[in-house]
């Protein structure tokens, strides 16, 4: 027969786990509320105006690998804004295990494009302030289980090209 104390604590061990639970999304949900204002206020700060193709290649509800080219201060908050959905970001030096995460996780690779979140040169900020627009391209994703472990410097290649793929002309 269970004693009386083994069932409390039981029901605490749920209770608790529920609550933890609940307030780990509660978190998330207020921090990505955050993160999308702040990216938000930093565009309109900036002067900087989203022109954003390929939003058809999103599918809601499916996480993804992001990879972009990287230009300025600016690229964190035009994703945030462009994709609109949740981020993690990784540092650069773990770029390089990017191919086999995706492996492992199943996770396909969204190459995004972005050009022109640098300020001109020669602009002072009351020119700024009329804006200028930032091309953002979202590319379809990319399944690296077609490469396998094995050829993730493939993978890789394949990502960078798309990317710079649709950098405009000069």
């Amino acid at each position: 027969m269970t004693n009386t104390l083994d069932i409390i604590a039981l029901e605490a061990a749920d209770v608790s786990r529920v609550f933890f639970s609940t307030l780990a999304e509660l978190a998330s949900a207020i921090c990505e509320k955050h993160l999308g204002t702040w990216s938000q206020r930093m565009l309109q700060e900036a002067g900087i105006r989203l022109e954003v193709t390929g939003r058809e290649h999103l599918v809601e509800g499916e996480d993804y690998i992001v990879m972009s080219n990287r230009q300025s201060r600016y690229d964190i908050p035009v994703l945030y804004q462009a994709l609109g959905m949740p981020m993690q970001m990784l540092e650069s030096k773990e770029v390089a295990r990017i191919p086999f995460r995706a492996i492992r996780t199943g996770k396909q690779i969204l190459p995004v494009t972005i050009e022109s979140t640098g300020r001109p040169s020669g602009i002072d900020d009351d020119a700024a302030a009329g804006g200028h627009k930032a091309n953002v391209v979202i590319s379809a994703p990319i399944d690296p289980a077609t490469y396998g472990p094995d050829k993730t410097d493939a993978l890789m290649t394949v990502v960078k090209g798309v990317i710079e793929s649709n950098f405009s002309a000069p």
